[in-house]
């Protein structure tokens, strides 16, 4: 199964952010936050676990979610058949494009492990910086070095590069 990732409506074209995107089995993400933007699922196919705050939920095709900013959540995909969502970024941001982009093209190159996770933490330090995600828990106290690595890959040119390869 590839990895998928389309905009539908870019930043660039207006005040959202609108992306498709397929979630496949056993991807998932950390709890996170974001401050920039508001996050609205919408499922087109398969099913797909989303913890918002305390309550963890198992949406269907049909079923929306939206996450406002500050919202601690997450992901997971744990069926066995990949799970089809569009995603809403409001107001929209071009970084969170970039982000989901490089993502899927690092996993459809063997770059990401089967969770979804970047294999290089440098370009796991980029996707997090480039789609406003907050850490919580323990998990916060790498905040800074993420900070810290993904603004020398940036200097470095790391995400131009990634941009260049993977926004078709």
């Amino acid at each position: 199964m590839k990895a998928y990732a389309k905009i539908i409506h870019s930043f660039a074209g207006g005040k959202e952010s609108i992306i498709a995107y397929n979630i496949l089995p056993k991807e998932k993400t950390p709890w996170h936050y974001h401050t920039f933007f508001t996050e609205t699922f919408e499922i087109i196919k398969g099913t797909l676990e989303v913890g918002k705050n305390n309550d963890i939920k198992n949406l269907e095709i049909g079923d929306i979610i939206s996450i406002k900013p500050h919202t601690k959540h997450y992901f997971h995909n744990i069926s066995k058949e990949e799970c089809l969502i569009k995603v809403t970024i409001t107001p929209g941001n071009e970084n969170f494009e970039n982000a989901l982009l490089i993502l899927k093209g690092l996993e459809n190159d063997g770059l990401a492990s089967q969770a979804g996770t970047p294999k290089k933490l440098s370009d796991l330090a980029l996707f997090v910086y480039l789609n406003n995600s907050k850490m919580v828990g323990f998990q916060k106290i790498a905040e800074p070095l993420f900070s810290y690595l993904a603004k020398q890959a940036i200097k470095r040119g790391r995400v131009t590069e990634l941009i260049q390869k993977y926004r078709k």
